[in-house]
């Protein structure tokens, strides 16, 4: 049980500290749930995988030909055809229907969701900066260009990132669907796969990190308790 130092120094009453320590273990609960997630996401045949190993993507050219350009200059004109060395589609499904509960804003176990707990008044500055570094650099990696280039330009890996999840796997957009199916029929779907893999990687280590700070706060205040310095505005 936390326990709530500071209470009659910061001017409130008993009945009001019980209140402001209901919320708080509300809000330490939430965290335990997202570790025991992170735990159930780590143990999936991808996240094992895919932890030391990097995906081997294979390309194939069929019916090339060869363009003779000025001077010494050619070029190459081929279909290709590449994919990921042992593939595993069930690995990938298994690994997205855990990990969409940590994106959807919607999910109390979200990292959005989160980030307003790690937001609070009863939060200490040190565990706030390290959540909201480590939710930065995930998003500068998602707003990064893809390393596959389209015919229309590079897109971001949150765009690649979204037409996979919703339009390949869910199947939950018309649109995106679309868009995923050209993919696959485009001869490239390897390295948008390898594209997607090595977020996916990424993903994996910054959720492994957030379930370390917040097993290191819970220990800190199982230890220690929390003292009130200032009277919260709120009790939620």
């Amino acid at each position: 049980m936390l326990k709530l130092h500071g209470v009659e120094a910061a001017g409130l009453t008993i009945a009001e500290g019980d209140e402001i320590l209901a919320a708080i273990e509300d809000d330490l609960e939430v965290l335990r749930e997202f570790n025991r997630r992170v735990d159930r996401l780590e143990r999936s045949g991808f996240s094992k995988r895919y932890e030391t190993e990097v995906p081997n993507v294979i390309a194939k050219m069929e019916d090339v030909t060869f363009e003779n350009g000025e001077g010494p200059r050619f070029s190459i004109v081929a279909r290709i055809h590449a994919w990921i060395e042992d593939f595993s589609q069930d690995e990938i499904d298994a690994f997205v229907l855990s990990y969409r509960v940590f994106t959807q804003r919607n999910d109390r176990l979200s990292i959005p969701s989160l980030a307003k707990i790690y937001e609070k008044d009863w939060m200490s500055e040190n565990p706030r900066e390290c959540f909201e570094d480590a939710r930065r650099q995930l998003n500068e990696h998602l707003d990064s260009n893809a390393t596959v280039e389209f015919p229309g330009g590079r897109i971001l890996v949150r765009t690649l990132v979204d037409i996979i999840i919703y339009g390949g796997l869910a199947h939950s957009n018309q649109q995106k669907a679309k868009i995923f199916e050209s993919w696959e029929n485009s001869g490239f779907i390897g390295f948008i796969w390898a594209d997607f893999m090595a977020y996916a990687r990424e993903a994996v280590e910054t959720l492994k990190y957030i379930r370390g700070l917040n097993r290191d706060l819970m220990d800190h205040l199982q230890k220690h308790g929390l003292t009130l310095e200032t009277p919260p505005c709120s009790a939620a």
